[in-house]
């Protein structure tokens, strides 16, 4: 919370300018780069090359669809003030965050994918090998937790709508700011365990969605073992 408290300041408060989208992305998706690299499966090594191909594709793409997304509402933000900027606002960062929040995982998590993650015995969740479709399902199931992690971004804004049609909106500078402060907490506060929830961290996937070297293998007992348990990292 206390790092993403700024950045979904920047995002739904700051003026939708160019280099606000280009500075918030860069920043947001940066953060998100550090997350996902630290929650990975570590079962799959990393080098130096691939982290910073990963990091460099991730941010070019959101940025892009951060910039994309800023064209399209250019003409209703113009004329949009106060709250309804706001809602605007999170309208954009909605769809820019959560396209790029699913690119960020997916793409700074693809030598997972191009070189496999250990699938587990059930039982005793011992490693039995390494698969590339074990690490599809992971880094699949991982991307879309990040859209629903962005769902609650228009928690802040609708509230904010309210407060200034009641004409309860504090007009002093720094009343003001801890309002919006208290309602980014608040969203924050639901969006990081909804988003997590969505998928366990310890996944389970059938034998036969993997390749034909984990088709029949048997457990300590002598029986097929017909489903595998997985990290997908978080």
């Amino acid at each position: 919370m206390p790092i993403n408290i700024p950045i979904c300041f920047g995002f739904i408060i700051a003026a939708p300018t160019p280099f606000n989208t280009i500075f918030w992305q860069w920043i947001n998706q940066t953060y998100n780069a550090f997350l996902n690299y630290g929650n990975r499966n570590a079962s799959s090594v990393y080098t130096t090359q691939d982290i910073f191909k990963s990091y460099s594709i991730a941010c070019a793409s959101s940025i892009t669809v951060g910039l994309a997304i800023r064209k399209l509402l250019a003409k209703r933000s113009a004329a949009a003030t106060g709250a309804s900027l706001i809602v605007l606002n999170s309208v954009g960062s909605f769809f820019a965050c959560a396209s790029a929040g699913f690119m960020n995982a997916w793409f700074m998590r693809q030598t997972e994918m191009n070189k496999g993650i250990s699938v587990l015995d059930p039982e005793t969740e011992e490693p039995l090998g390494k698969s590339k479709d074990c690490a599809y399902h992971a880094v699949l199931q991982t991307a879309i937790s990040r859209i629903f992690l962005n769902v609650t971004i228009f928690v802040p804004p609708f509230f904010l709508l309210a407060i200034e049609r009641m004409r309860l909106m504090p007009k002093n500078f720094y009343l003001k700011t801890l309002v919006e402060g208290l309602l980014i907490s608040l969203e924050l506060y639901f969006a990081v365990p909804l988003g997590i929830a969505i998928y366990p961290r310890m996944g389970t996937i059938e034998a036969d969605k993997l390749e034909e070297e984990f088709q029949g293998l048997k457990n300590k007992k002598g029986e097929v073992i017909r489903e595998f348990i997985f990290n997908k990292g978080l």
